[in-house]
C-alpha cells in the first residue's frame, strides 16, 4: 500500500514520509466551517511571520537548501512551504476545493510538503523514491517538467505521481468525482518528524469533518 525508499533516507538523513488513505469524500468547491478555519490559520500565520523575512525563516531555509541539494534553483521554483506561507501573509491563498485546500492548509501550518491524490487513479503500491533517470511528468496546471537524478519522487506501480522540486502529476489529481484519497506528507532534512505526524493527523481531521471522509489508515516512515 505505502512504502519509503531505503535509498531516499540513505542519501538524505531525516527524510520521512507520512501517507494517509481516506475514503467516501464529497468534494465541494467550499464548505461551512472550513473558510472559517483558514482564516484563523491565516491569522495566526500572519501573528508569527508578519514581520519576518520569509527567506530567513529556518524551515524555509531547510527546504530552500534541500532543493539545491537535489538540483533545483529555490528561487525559479518556490518549495511549496515557502510559496503557501507567502501567499497565506498576501491574502492570495490558492482555493481549489475542500479536500485539496485541506491539504494546502495543513502544509502551510506544519512547513510541511502535502500532496493528495485520488486513490483510483493510484496503481499499486505508493513509493516514496529517488528519481533514477529524468522522467517527464504533466503537472496539475498543464506544464511538463522533467525529473532531476536523485530528487525525491512519489511513483506507483506505473507512474510517477510527483515530484518533489516541481509538484503533482495532472494524471492523479482530485477531481469532483472523487471520493478516496491517497494523502502523502514529506519534510526536508532537518524539518522535525513531529510537523509530518501533526500534519497528517490534521489533514485526517479536516477530510473527515470538512469532506465526510472516513480514515482508513495513516502511517509515517520509516
Amino acid at each position: 500500500m505505502w512504502k519509503l525508499d531505503a535509498k531516499v533516507v540513505e542519501r538524505y538523513p531525516g527524510f520521512c514520509a507520512g501517507y494517509g488513505n481516506i475514503s467516501g469524500l464529497t468534494v465541494e468547491s467550499t464548505v461551512e466551517g472550513l473558510v472559517e478555519r483558514k482564516q484563523q490559520i491565516f491569522s495566526e500565520l500572519k501573528m508569527k511571520y508578519g514581520e519576518v523575512e520569509i527567506a530567513q525563516v529556518p524551515e524555509i531555509k531547510l527546504y530552500r537548501k534541500f532543493f539545491v541539494e537535489m538540483g533545483a534553483d529555490p528561487s525559479a521554483f518556490r518549495p511549496a512551504p515557502e510559496y503557501l506561507l507567502r501567499r497565506a501573509l498576501e491574502d492570495r491563498f490558492p482555493s481549489i476545493n475542500n479536500v485539496v485546500d485541506s491539504c494546502l492548509l495543513a502544509s502551510a501550518r506544519h512547513s510541511v510538503v502535502a500532496g493528495v491524490y485520488d486513490l483510483e487513479k493510484v496503481a499499486g503500491t505508493a513509493v516514496t523514491s529517488l528519481a533514477e533517470t529524468s522522467e517527464e511528468l504533466q503537472l496539475i496546471d498543464g506544464r511538463k517538467v522533467s525529473t532531476k537524478i536523485g530528487e525525491v519522487i512519489l511513483r506507483d506501480d506505473k507512474k510517477i505521481l510527483a515530484a518533489f522540486t516541481s509538484g503533482d502529476s495532472k494524471i492523479s489529481m482530485v477531481t469532483p468525482k472523487t471520493s478516496n484519497v491517497l494523502v502523502v506528507v514529506w519534510n526536508a532534512p532537518g524539518i522535525e518528524r513531529k510537523k509530518v505526524e501533526d500534519a497528517l493527523q490534521e489533514i485526517a481531521l479536516y477530510l473527515r469533518k470538512y469532506c465526510g471522509g472516513h480514515v482508513e489508515g495513516t502511517a509515517v516512515l520509516p
